[in-house]
């Protein structure tokens, strides 16, 4: 598994959901050897026990394991269940996602919580290949099919606010505009129409992620899943 680099949002969104003690521990982070920053750090600091783990070793591997393989799951039997799994910018680069996270989500313990970070926008990043681009309503589905917890207040695109925050004319999702100031905006689409530019076409940033917090439901549920929280009262911008 592979992953790009953490950006300062990614490591915001961590730091805040930390803040509100939503990350216990022992936690484990998936994608940890790909030879860039990690969380490992933000999570000691924190006081929280630390296992990192990848398909390959690496120094903060701790387990090697490929997580499309149930089996392999059996390695974390020293240490699971885990009151946290965190997998930042990793789902993209996998063949199967889905599987990747109902065996990452099978480590918890029960009312664990499972932090996903992933690109919606962004360049072709190879490690070793780029294969997804996930968006809120896959996340809202596979809460639903998998009977867990959506945390709406941390559901978000990181640096831009919450998914809430931009719905169509028909409420449907949308990508957060190119810029957030309005007049601004409104000028600069002006000025692109009126010299014919190929900023014209720009309805959206070029890098885009989106943040979405799992939890494991404590007790048996019924089908479908539950929303925690409302809007966060944060509001980020550019």
């Amino acid at each position: 598994m592979g992953s790009h680099s953490m950006t300062d949002d990614d490591r915001n969104w961590i730091e805040r959901l930390l803040a509100a003690n939503l990350l216990e521990g022992p936690v484990l982070e998936l994608g940890a050897g790909y030879g860039g920053q990690t969380s490992r750090k933000t999570i000691e600091l924190a006081g929280l026990r630390y296992f990192g783990t990848d398909l390959e070793k690496g120094p903060v591997v701790d387990f090697i394991a490929n997580f499309e393989q149930p089996e392999d799951m059996e390695s974390f039997s020293s240490v699971a269940p885990f009151g946290s799994v965190l997998i930042l910018n990793v789902l993209e680069h996998t063949f199967d996602p889905i599987r990747i996270l109902d065996n990452a989500i099978s480590l918890l313990k029960p009312g664990g919580r499972c932090a996903v970070l992933t690109p919606s926008i962004w360049p072709l990043h190879n490690y070793p290949m780029d294969a997804w681009r996930i968006l809120p309503n896959f996340c809202e589905e596979y809460a639903r099919r998998r009977g867990l917890i959506l945390d709406k207040r941390f559901f978000e695109y990181p640096g831009y606010g919450s998914v809430e925050l931009f719905r169509d004319g028909a409420g449907r999702y949308s990508y957060p505009p190119p810029c957030a100031n309005k007049v601004r905006l409104h000028w600069s689409r002006f000025i692109h129409k009126l010299f014919n530019t190929s900023g014209r076409a720009m309805f959206h940033p070029s890098h885009v992620a989106v943040a979405v917090l799992f939890e494991k439901p404590s007790g048996k549920m019924e089908s479908g899943f539950t929303e925690r929280g409302g809007m966060p009262d944060h509001r980020l911008s550019r």
